[in-house]
Order: C-alpha cells, then sequence, then structure tokens
C-alpha cells in the first residue's frame, strides 16, 4: 500500500482548524485515488499556504518531486469564483452545490495552465486534476537548491531587467496567441526558478472574450509596472500596455 501522510506539524489550534479545512474526508479520499494512480507516494510539509488553497510537496512513484496544491472549500470566495467561471464558455455547466464549483475552479487553472504551457511558457507543467486537488510540476530554486522557488515579493533580483523582460513576453504571448489575462498578477504569484520567472495562480486567468479581460489586463499591467520600481526598473504604463494590447 502506498505511503500517503501529512508531515505538517500542528502547534496551535489554529493549524489544527487550517489542517481540517484542508484535509477533510472527501479531499483524503481524493487524495487516496491519486496515489493509487501514481501521482503521489508521499505527501509531505506546506510549501505555500493562502485563502483559497495550500500547496504541499508531494512525491509520485517514480521519487519524482511534485507540487499538490489543495483548494480549501471552507474558505473559498464563491461568489467570486461564479463571476470568473460564468464568463468563461468552456465551463458552461459547473453545478451548484461548492464541491462542484471547487472541482469546476480546480479544472479551470489545470486548462489554463495546459493552455500555457504547451506554448512553451514559464509555468509550472500541470499533471492532473481532481476534485479540488491539482498535482504539477515542483519548481525547485536551482540546480544547487532544492528548496521551492521563492516568489519575487521575497528575493532580490541580480538580473532584474531580464526577469521583467521575461514576464513582458508573458503577458505578450498570453494575451495575444493563449488568448489569456491572468487576472491577478504580481510579484506574490510569480516564482524565480534557475533564474527565471514563473507564473502560478492561475485559477481566475480568463478568455480575452471575457467581459473583464480588458479591465483585468490594465490592472495586471499596474501591479507589474509598480513591481518592477521595487527592482528599480523603470517600467512605463503606456509601453506595456502598448506592447501587449497591439491593436492600439
Amino acid at each position: 500500500m502506498r505511503k500517503l501522510e501529512e508531515t505538517k506539524r500542528i502547534k496551535s489550534s489554529e493549524d489544527k482548524q487550517v489542517s481540517s479545512e484542508v484535509f477533510d474526508d472527501k479531499t483524503l479520499k481524493v487524495l487516496y485515488k491519486l496515489a493509487k494512480q501514481g501521482y503521489i507516494n508521499t505527501l509531505n510539509g506546506v510549501i505555500s499556504t493562502g485563502k483559497e488553497a495550500n500547496v504541499f510537496l508531494g512525491i509520485d512513484d517514480d521519487g519524482n518531486h511534485v507540487a499538490v496544491k489543495i483548494y480549501r472549500v471552507m474558505t473559498l470566495d464563491f461568489k467570486k469564483i461564479k463571476e470568473y467561471i460564468a464568463g468563461d464558455p468552456r465551463f458552461k455547466t459547473h453545478g451548484n452545490n461548492t464541491r462542484q464549483i471547487v472541482t469546476t475552479w480546480t479544472r479551470k487553472e489545470f486548462k489554463n495552465l495546459s493552455r500555457l504551457y504547451n506554448l512553451g511558457l514559464n509555468v509550472p507543467e500541470p499533471y492532473t486534476a481532481m476534485e479540488n486537488v491539482l498535482v504539477m510540476e515542483y519548481l525547485d530554486y536551482s540546480d544547487n537548491d532544492a528548496t521551492a522557488a521563492p516568489p519575487l515579493s521575497k528575493i532580490k533580483l541580480d538580473n532584474a531587467e531580464e526577469v521583467f523582460e521575461e514576464i513582458l513576453n508573458f503577458m505578450d504571448i498570453a494575451y495575444n496567441e493563449a488568448d489569456l489575462v491572468h487576472g491577478d498578477l504580481s510579484q506574490y504569484n510569480i516564482l524565480l526558478s534557475h533564474g527565471h520567472p514563473y507564473v502560478i495562480d492561475l485559477s481566475q486567468a480568463t478568455l480575452r472574450s471575457h467581459p473583464s479581460s480588458r479591465e483585468l489586463l490594465e490592472r495586471d499591467i499596474k501591479n507589474i509596472v509598480y513591481d518592477s520600481k521595487k527592482f528599480k526598473v523603470n517600467l512605463d504604463y503606456d509601453y506595456v500596455k502598448h506592447r501587449i494590447i497591439k491593436e492600439e
């Protein structure tokens, strides 16, 4: 029988509550199904925590590290989720109960990751999605450091101009070739792995056909322009906007 365990230490009543929210009975059943399929052999500690999901370090049957993202059903903003899903023709039916909506939200991130990864963009490779669990590529920091790739918000950059050029290139291709807008892009969900930026947290990413896509893109641009100042890269909003939105 495959070893599937959660090794996170419970240090307080708050941690216990978080653990119970993440590892409810239905989620545990999903994890065991994924274990039987070979996607997860061992589930270890937390890589990151958030309001919507926790990401854990896993090991698959081949001994490879994987990232296991588990959406926390109890704390999701379902009103926001419905708004993002409602304008996406890929998900015309998504059910009405919370579990069905979360399953659709997880599938949406999987599809968005697949769309971008297949274009060669820097996102974690998605492996599978089942209900509220997404298994994807684990991004490490460097060849000499196997710890999880940190977000830009927590590091200093020696190659800031090159990194932000790659981010702009990502936004350009995502918008003009993948027809996707991230919708919440910032230094908090861009990881640095082997000196390159990787974009994560793509569940809310919308198609260009979504009625709010332009507004969301402009917000992404403002965020990246603002974040660039921290790294002494002086991006101009109009330059970035016209680089991405080519019809204007």
